[in-house]
């Protein structure tokens, strides 16, 4: 290489610095002085720097962590976690005004997004956001409303966010307890929770917010509630290990009321042989009660004598309730692990895999069965015995099962609760045929015919969809339920191939000669 192809000290300075304004520049020169810490070790000149540092200076400064680490205290370590967190809320505020700017695409007169309707517009906003931040759609939906509460109504609370006074938790905070008032209110309130929010955690934020907000609002508590109210509604939250969330958004009375019967009915229930605790007595508790036809708890069917097995047992059961036989649930479940050969996890529509105990408590109330061919060594779904009269009935459960869920990217709503779409249109000459058809959930089936979202399909089974915005995601089939090596199932049946061909063979069971 000659010399003349080599960077000059200077050129290299230039390039580091690229981009970066002068003022930024002499901001992190000037964190490079001595520390002008006190006999005590603290440095309140480096507490005042993080506090009235620039994005740059918070990032050179944070640079810098890894080689002033080994010598740091307390002191400069918080300094420096002070540091994070002012540049995160930057973040957040950054982000906060390019989501609201992604929003400003779907106008009527851009061409890339149809723009329609401002309900759909935020749709559209919501879904190019959740597929590129890979949130779900109702954090997305989140986080695109309060974006466009800060760009609007909440600029001051958007600048506290990119200054660092407060943080993205406390902007949440004021933007949801702001919702419901009126234009009118909006600034007198913020102009008050502004005056604090710097020095007040979450919890403290949203006492003082809804104080505030009831000492503001012209609206009377009574006609609030009336709108409040409309939101009701009951949420399936799935958890690790089998286990999942039911929660509930209700008028506080009768929240209250349900939470202090459930209590009440555990407490009686309660003894010294019962190893469960008040939490779990609670929770068997409000199953009996959702389960039972007349909606009150079967004291005497969750009586103490008969409840002292686990979880899975025949007592234990009859504790929790069963479910009413008018709801509809569907499992996938191994025929071996059913028989009990196996301990193979089934599969539970809507949620995923649970225990084979749990399996089998569902089966032995099951209404009716449907048997599915598998792959014997990686399960995967192969056919489907056509038992029924109708075959668009067949075809439809076949989709479900081989599908499971929504196909649009991150949709995870059970494809049991999905329109059935064709890929190719009808019109265009498509069939009607597994491999033409795919579920889409109501909302993402608008979306395909009513915006700019394409779907496209991809080997294996997959389908890539093409945003408004020009990026592609591909949602790609569920991987057969199958670990590393042979599954329970596949040894069961190499052992007893094994043992069939082993067999000696008596001579009264010969062939004759001829």
């Amino acid at each position: 290489m000659s010399i003349g192809s080599l960077q000059t000290l200077e050129d290299a300075y230039d390039e580091a610095t690229w981009g970066w304004p002068a003022e930024a520049f002499d901001e992190v020169l000037g964190m490079m002085d001595e520390s002008g810490a006190d006999d005590t070790g603290i440095d309140e000149h480096a507490r005042t720097r993080v506090e009235e540092a620039s994005p740059y200076g918070l990032v050179a400064r944070l640079q810098d962590d890894p080689m002033i680490a080994a010598t740091s205290g307390l002191g400069d370590t918080l300094d420096l976690l002070r540091a994070a967190d002012r540049l995160a809320s930057w973040a957040a505020a950054r982000r906060a005004r390019l989501v609201a700017r992604v929003h400003t695409f779907s106008d009527r007169e851009h061409h890339t997004w149809s723009g329609r309707s401002s309900s759909l517009a935020f749709t559209e906003t919501v879904v190019e956001t959740a597929a590129l931040l890979k949130l779900s759609e109702g954090s997305a939906a989140r986080l695109v409303s309060e974006s466009l509460a800060l760009t609007g109504e909440l600029t001051d609370t958007l600048e506290a966010l990119e200054a660092g006074e407060i943080c993205p938790a406390r902007t949440s905070v004021i933007v949801e307890q702001s919702r419901t008032l009126p234009d009118e209110a909006v600034h007198a309130f913020e102009a008050e929770i502004l005056e604090t929010a710097g020095d007040l955690n979450r919890p403290k934020l949203t006492a003082r917010c809804r104080r505030v907000r009831e000492k503001l609002h012209p609206e009377s508590l009574t006609a609030r509630r009336v709108k409040a109210a409309s939101d009701r509604c009951v949420v399936f939250e799935p958890d690790r290990d089998g286990m999942a969330w039911l929660n509930a958004f209700l008028p506080a009375e009768q929240a209250l009321a349900l939470h202090t019967t459930v209590d009440a009915a555990a407490r009686t229930l309660r003894s010294g042989d019962d190893p469960r605790t008040l939490p779990q007595l609670r929770a068997d508790v409000l199953a009996g009660m959702l389960f039972s036809s007349g909606g009150t708890t079967d004291v005497a069917g969750a009586s103490r004598e008969s409840c002292h097995c686990g979880p899975g047992s025949e007592d234990s059961r009859t504790a929790m309730g069963a479910p009413s036989p008018s709801a509809k649930i569907v499992v996938t479940v191994p025929v071996f692990s059913l028989m009990g050969i196996t301990d193979e996890p089934a599969e539970l529509e809507g949620y995923g895999p649970i225990p084979p105990d749990a399996a089998r408590t569902l089966a032995a109330g099951a209404t009716s069965w449907l048997r599915l061919l598998t792959h014997p060594f990686t399960g995967a779904v192969l056919g489907l015995d056509r038992t029924r009269y109708r075959p668009s009935e067949d075809l439809r459960t076949w989709v479900h099962l081989r599908d499971r869920t929504c196909s649009f990217y991150g949709c995870s709503r059970p494809a049991s609760r999905c329109d059935l779409d064709h890929l190719i249109a009808w019109a265009d000459a498509g069939s009607t045929g597994p491999d033409n058809l795919y579920p889409a959930c109501r909302r993402h089936h608008m979306l395909k015919h009513q915006t700019d979202w394409t779907p496209r399909p991809g080997p294996d089974g997959a389908l890539t969809w093409l945003s408004p915005g020009g990026r592609t995601y591909t949602t790609r089939p569920e991987p057969p339920p199958c670990g590393p090596g042979p599954s329970a199932t596949t040894k069961v049946l190499l052992d007893l191939a094994s043992a069939r061909s082993t067999e000696p063979t008596h001579p009264a069971d010969a062939l004759p000669p001829f």
